[in-house]
């Protein structure tokens, strides 16, 4: 009776336990976003796009868009004027009916990657839906290319999932396991491609070289940091308020609070998924291999367009494959949105001598439209689509579901009033 007295109300636990009581309590007050609820997480989630969709940065994204396009004619200038550069009517070697092929594998990337996300769906409880996945994927590699260090990619996912009838569970654990899995097989992709170079020393040391190996060991590192703050919570939250304590007194970090909440939610959100893959060891392999196809059909982009562009030699495959993982470690490290400046100049310096004379350009320009460009036009379309058609057919939908919610809720009232009836007849008759 006591216990149950001591559980039940509030007082009587900080009488009993004032300690323990007091010790929670601060730790509430320190650390608010240890005990975040799902739909503040979500509120956080709409207010990261609401921003996204100002004014202002409405004008930063067209001004780092602008710099991109800055720098391709910048790399086009210097090309022109120290180097051939042929004409795309003196491409005669081209062959266009390897077009049809990057634009295949463009759209078996993104059915993958719904695909993954489904599945993802699925094992949190939700029933299967693939074209809604589709244009999660599409408008989170949408805001990931418009956004410095592809951070707005998820909190869109979270909103956009959240707004199409999901809970907030689904649409707070979907995101996240998906990027869990994506770090990982990028981080095993990474690491082979540096064992590869180590051993047949396919790439001369280089600033690219050095650049994605720097990016390697920073993505490395923050990956093994997630990974071991999420096996135990306490280890954790320890050590992610030391390390913060101490970048603020080193005058690294300004708002403590705010940096915490991130590395938390982060962090968290690994213990889940972690907690979730351990129940299930075969669906956490098949995702990850999933996600390890989904990069090495990215990465063996620009092979296809070297055979497009006139390249004979068919062995090129895997050194090209490697040379791509390299500048996609590299540029994560860039601050610009897609890599912005760094992606185009490595591709020029590392492809110009595989490429056939005079055409390392027109690669970079098909290159750059494949993995860059055309994610923001399918975004764009998509959030054009759903302004115009979209919301309001989920509208409708979701009243729908509603009417027939109502009449099956209604259906059944009547069922179990017929048996009422039935019951209290027979009893008069007795």
């Amino acid at each position: 009776m006591e216990k149950l007295l001591l559980k039940n109300s509030k007082q009587n636990f900080k009488r009993a336990n004032p300690s323990v009581f007091s010790n929670k309590l601060k730790y509430i007050t320190i650390h608010p976003s240890y005990y975040k609820t799902e739909q503040e997480q979500i509120e956080e989630a709409e207010q990261s796009v609401s921003k996204q969709k100002s004014k202002k940065k409405k004008i930063w994204n067209a001004i780092f868009f602008v710099v991109n396009l800055v720098v391709v004619a910048a790399i086009l200038a210097y090309q022109l004027t120290h180097e051939n550069i042929s004409s795309f009517s003196e491409l005669s070697n081209l062959k266009f009916y390897y077009l049809p092929i990057l634009f295949g594998v463009f759209a078996f990337i993104m059915v993958l990657d719904a695909h993954r996300t489904n599945c993802f769906l699925r094992k949190s409880g939700s029933r299967s839906r693939p074209y809604l996945c589709y244009k999660m994927c599409a408008v989170g590699k949408y805001y990931d290319n418009i956004t410095p260090m592809s951070a707005g990619g998820e909190p869109a996912q979270i909103f956009y999932m959240s707004h199409r009838g999901l809970d907030a569970s689904s649409s707070i654990s979907v995101p996240m396991a998906r990027y869990v899995v994506s770090q990982m097989s990028w981080i095993i992709v990474g690491i082979v491609a540096v064992i590869f170079i180590a051993i047949t020393k396919v790439m001369d040391l280089s600033v690219v070289l050095i650049i994605g190996l720097v990016g390697f060991f920073i993505n490395f590192f923050l990956l093994s940091v997630c990974l071991i703050l999420s096996m135990s919570k306490k280890i954790g939250n320890t050590l992610v308020v030391k390390v913060l304590r101490l970048l603020q007194k080193m005058h690294i970090i300004k708002n403590y609070e705010k940096q915490y909440e991130r590395v938390m939610k982060v962090v968290e959100g690994y213990q889940k998924t972690m907690k979730t893959y351990a129940k299930n060891k075969w669906f956490f392999l098949y995702t990850l291999l999933v996600s390890i196809l989904l990069y090495v059909l990215n990465y063996t982009m620009p092979y296809l367009i070297y055979l497009m562009l006139g390249g004979t030699d068919y062995s090129l495959w895997g050194t090209m494959l490697i040379f791509c993982v390299m500048i996609d470690l590299g540029s994560s490290i860039i601050p610009l949105p897609g890599g912005t400046g760094m992606n185009e100049i490595s591709f020029t310096v590392v492809f110009s001598t595989l490429f056939p004379e005079g055409t390392v350009f027109w690669g970079l320009l098909f290159w750059r439209f494949m993995t860059y460009y055309i994610y923001i036009l399918q975004g764009v379309s998509i959030v054009i689509y759903d302004y115009a058609v979209g919301n309001k057919k989920y509208r409708w939908l979701e009243r729908k579901w509603q009417l027939e919610k109502e009449s099956i809720t209604f259906q059944e009232e009547q069922i179990k009033k017929y048996k009422r009836e039935q019951r209290r007849r027979k009893n008069l008759n007795k």
